[in-house]
């Protein structure tokens, strides 16, 4: 699999602070018509550069990403949480570093799984958001698994904080409160060492998988290169653009040489990302991943790459059923629904 022909960074930051296609501009719905995807949920239109939301629909977030300012709107609306649904698997609840935790373990038996997945809610939501996807099905057979679901310790519920500043794109400082990043990933470490010292993982990192969609995918992908010192089983980002400090690898090869917490061949990633994304576009967010990697001695053999037509910044069914599989062959899932890139 050969890596895809790195364009310049200060290229890439052009296109990444551009204009949304008219068609994917922002757009006013009436409060009867409000959906639930980025497009239909926005109920006033602001005039700043690029896709800008002012006003979400109730039960939507505002949530912002370099000069866009958009809904999400897939955490639960105003009241309470969503519970399980009634099954023979095993729940419980804890608290890891500050964070509010919720963990599904298949079977009646909490100890009887081989491999944990940790998986990182979108910003603003919270971990309730994997539950109602396990009420749909999307998790099938949980046997031999544990998912755990923590919620941000920011009361916002991002898990970093970021900023809206004229000439600040993804690619730059600026957009971004450097220490809320950090700070997350040392609590996300702290959950990763305490699952992976019970005793079913018997302190084996390579048992212990870390995903997320959006914000929390850019968190899962920052914490094997830059959060953790071993190897984790894989890291799964779905939907979500690098971070500082890693951002700058691709130009500047020898900062991920001198300052990635781990990188060995052992190191395994999965990227998932929708062609239609306008929030993190696809070509630049795959690019910039690649360049990453290449910096950072992680060859072509170590990661999977999967765009998939039509999706926009979501999470779909295709999309967990395949980073299930992936995580079940130990990140040697090469389906038709994770097709690694020629």
């Amino acid at each position: 699999m050969a890596l895809r022909v790195l364009v310049l960074l200060s290229a890439l930051a052009s296109v990444a602070c551009a204009t949304v296609n008219d068609d994917q501009s922002c757009q006013e719905v009436t409060r009867s018509t409000c959906g639930t995807d980025w497009s239909n949920s926005c109920l006033k239109c602001g005039s700043s550069f690029g896709y800008d939301c002012e006003e979400c629909c109730p039960g939507c977030t505002s949530v912002t990403k370099g000069s866009y300012k958009y809904c999400d709107c897939k955490s639960p609306g105003p009241g309470p949480s969503p519970t399980p649904t009634p099954s023979t698997d095993t729940w419980a609840t804890y608290e890891v570093d500050g964070m509010s935790v919720t963990s599904v373990t298949g079977g009646s038996d909490a100890s009887a799984y081989s491999k944990v997945v940790i998986i990182l809610h979108g910003g603003g939501q919270s971990g309730d958001m994997w539950t109602g996807y396990y009420n749909q099905g999307w998790f099938g057979d949980l046997t031999g698994m544990k998912y755990v679901f923590p919620t941000s310790a920011i009361s916002s519920h991002v898990w970093y904080n970021s900023y809206k500043r004229a000439g600040c794109g993804f690619f730059d400082d600026c957009s971004y409160d450097l220490d809320s990043i950090t700070t997350s990933g040392s609590r996300i470490a702290s959950l990763i060492n305490h699952e992976k010292g019970l005793t079913p993982i018997g302190g084996n990192g390579k048992k212990v998988f870390v995903a997320g969609f959006s914000e929390g995918a850019q968190i899962a992908g920052y914490m094997q290169l830059s959060g953790v010192d071993f190897a984790l089983g894989g890291s799964i980002v779905m939907d979500g653009f690098p971070l500082p400090p890693m951002v700058h690898w691709p130009n500047h090869p020898e900062w991920a040489k001198g300052n990635a917490t781990y990188s060995g061949d052992d190191t395994k990633y999965l990227i998932w990302h929708g062609e239609s994304d306008t929030i993190f576009p696809v070509t630049e967010t795959v690019q910039t991943w690649e360049g990453i990697f290449s910096a950072s001695g992680i060859t072509s053999s170590q990661y999977t790459v999967h765009e998939e037509p039509g999706m926009y910044h979501t999470v779909i069914e295709k999309e967990m059923t395949a980073m299930i599989a992936w995580v079940k062959s130990d990140g040697a899932s090469t389906t038709t629904m994770v097709e690694q890139k020629a």
